[in-house]
């Protein structure tokens, strides 16, 4: 009986035991593979625009005329003179953006008619822009394009999981999971997942935050509209289990009245 207890006993602890370099691969990050040598050969890939995009335009010359033209609010009036409107800035009503259309890719632009922008970068779109406005303009305008929709998601096992909007479009991974109060104790480090969709095409990535190679990755750098899943380690779903919980509290429970029964037979022998 006592031999059995103590083994018991043993596989018990020995099974609930969890070295300190084990927990350290777990919890914390880039703890192997990181190369510093590395870290400055990743090359940033412009996002190209999508359908669904909300875009903000801004087209300026140093004419005010001629900035009116190409102002969401610009129409003419009925006395054949122009009625004033928003430039397109920041500050304006105009800044609400134009939508890149979800069927067919395409923005419209006043005066500058439809523009296929599905596809492009801000930078081919933005030279697209400047060539249509030659017609209507002397000299080359000013174009300035940001999305005003750059959006990801986290869900799982973060501080705040939810959506969060940026600014801007190069928003790293790191950066993004910061605003959401980062990875709770119990996330899972090496089983991340990334969606993506982009071209019409939906994907998935594993992401492994304790390889120092995510660095030179592809996903480092997030694109629109991603959605970032981090799951729970097995300790953590254990932990969560109710019914393993239960389990064992009735092993404990077991070894206990193991324990009483062995000190009871000691004493009465």
């Amino acid at each position: 009986m006592r031999y059995i207890v103590i083994t018991s006993l043993l596989i018990f602890l020995l099974a609930s035991c969890v070295t300190s370099e084990k927990l350290r691969k777990e919890i914390v990050y880039f703890n192997e593979g990181l190369d510093s040598s590395k870290l400055g050969q990743y090359q940033l890939v412009e996002p190209v625009i999508q359908k669904g995009d909300l875009l903000q335009i801004s087209i300026s010359s140093r004419s005010s005329s001629s900035n009116l033209l190409f102002s969401q609010n610009y129409a003419p009036s009925s006395t054949g003179t122009q009625q004033t409107g928003a430039v397109l800035q920041q500050s304006s009503p105009a800044a609400l953006g134009y939508l890149v259309d979800i069927t067919t890719g395409d923005v419209k632009l006043p005066l500058l008619g439809t523009i296929r922008a599905d596809g492009m970068t801000k930078q081919q779109l933005e030279q697209e822009i400047i060539q249509r406005s030659a017609e209507y303009l002397r000299e080359q305008p000013i174009v300035n394009i940001r999305y005003l929709n750059f959006r990801v998601t986290f869900l799982g096992s973060v501080g705040q999981p939810g959506t969060r909007i940026f600014d801007s479009e190069r928003v790293s991974f790191l950066q993004a999971l910061g605003e959401v109060g980062g990875i709770v104790p119990g996330g899972n480090l090496k089983e991340i997942l990334l969606f993506r969709e982009q071209n019409g095409k939906r994907t998935m990535h594993k992401i492994d935050l304790t390889n120092g190679d995510f660095f030179n990755s592809g996903n480092y750098y997030l694109k629109q509209n991603d959605v970032v899943y981090v799951s729970p380690t097995d300790r953590q779903l254990f932990a969560s289990d109710v019914s393993a919980q239960r389990r064992l509290q009735y092993l404990n429970l077991a070894f206990g009245v193991a324990n009483i029964i062995f000190i009871l037979v000691n004493i009465l022998r």
